[in-house]
């Protein structure tokens, strides 16, 4: 029996790195846990997936690094970039306080649009 899963993926512009999309909110609230939400775009650092699953995506996908690990060393390389992206996050949820993935919320980021701006 093959089960049929579904779910969106948010993806930024290939060979641009922009801030984590505010818009990702937007579809993550407008799907309302329906259906899992995954980010791709962009995610080069540890930082980068906290970022993401703090504004709502279920995963992310990391096709690049794992590529330039590939080419670099093989498959030691993507193992390697794996293991750097997962002690980044890590060490990204202790900065944070978050001890397990699930306590990574919302409150932890703020997107360009939510920044407090001078009034100099």
């Amino acid at each position: 029996m093959q089960m049929l899963r579904r779910g969106i993926t948010v993806k930024t512009s290939y060979g641009v790195k922009p801030e984590m999309p505010s818009w990702l909110v937007q579809v993550v609230g407008a799907v309302k846990g329906k259906v899992p939400v995954l980010f791709d775009g962009g995610i080069r650092r540890g930082t980068d997936v906290f970022k993401a699953l703090a504004l709502g995506a279920q995963a992310v996908l990391i096709g690049r690094p794992a590529v330039y690990g590939l080419a670099a060393k093989g498959e030691y390389g993507v193992k390697r970039v794996i293991e750097m992206l997962r002690d980044e996050l890590e060490l990204t949820m202790a900065l944070s306080g978050c001890p397990t993935l699930n306590h990574i919320s919302r409150k932890h980021v703020r997107t360009k649009h939510e920044r407090p701006r001078s009034m100099l």
